[in-house]
């Protein structure tokens, strides 16, 4: 079993831990590609590329002068550590054990938009360039046309015969994975609030309950689709009814 998730905007490489051994990322030299071009682009440009502030895009600006494939401990931090939004808290990768760190290292894998697929012991720098951005660059419209085939035939060589991959990731970011070209059965996730009887969706709920996911497969070593089924960590619960067999439905 393999499971995906989004990267996210907000990180802090001073997150560290000594439960992983830090690796390189498998396409550092794709991402030194895309940053040679990046590094090139305005603080305009930026901004207007990410929709961002002026003062986000001088930042991110900065971050992109500096980046470099081969940064030292103090300049990055292990991917699972280094980014730090929503799906990240409930994930809290920081407080998890020897043997779910190890399993995630195994198991988990996180889409990216300058990476392309990282996994949780490599070493990521401060960036950001999310995947579902225009962002051209030699013959690619955008990075979907530059990562889809790259991380799908990484995705296809990294999992065994009948695993399943449990996209836990934005649809933004799944977008990169092709389907048809998968040799995995994807298994999709909807997370719902029950108000005055009715179900909604709550983005930033929905963010944290997939980190919630990956690190309950990770505490309870999970191997089989009905473990996954099992979770109900703050309150969620599996509605079979809503549920499919490609699409598992939490309600809480």
């Amino acid at each position: 079993m393999k499971i995906i998730t989004s990267p996210a905007k907000l990180m802090n490489i001073e997150n560290s831990t000594d439960l992983l051994r830090t690796s390189t990322p498998k396409f550092i030299n794709e991402a030194a590609l895309i940053q040679s071009h990046l590094k090139h682009k305005s603080p305009k440009y930026l901004s207007e590329l990410m929709e961002i502030s002026a003062k986000l895009a001088d930042e991110n600006w900065e971050r992109n002068q500096k980046w470099k494939p081969t940064p030292t401990a103090k300049e990055s931090a292990p991917a699972m550590f280094a980014f730090t939004g929503e799906v990240y808290r409930g994930l809290d990768a920081k407080t998890l054990d020897k043997n779910a760190v190890d399993y995630l290292q195994k198991n988990y894998r996180i889409l990216s938009g300058l990476y392309g697929l990282l996994k949780p012991s490599d070493k990521v720098m401060l960036y950001r360039l999310e995947m579902g951005r225009n962002f051209e660059f030699e013959n690619y419209k955008n990075l979907y046309g530059f990562w889809t085939e790259k991380v799908t035939e990484l995705l296809n060589s990294e999992m065994k015969k009948n695993e399943i991959l449990l996209n836990l990731a934005s649809n933004e970011y799944i977008k990169v994975v092709d389907r048809k070209k998968l040799n995995h059965e994807v298994i999709d996730f909807d997370f719902y609030e029950i108000k005055e009887g009715k179900l909604k969706t709550i983005v930033v709920y929905t963010k944290h309950a997939r980190g919630l996911v990956v690190r309950f497969c990770a505490e309870n070593n999970a191997k089989t689709l009905n473990d996954v089924k099992a979770f109900n960590y703050e309150g969620y619960r599996i509605n079979e009814e809503k549920s499919t067999n490609t699409k598992l439905v939490f309600t809480r």
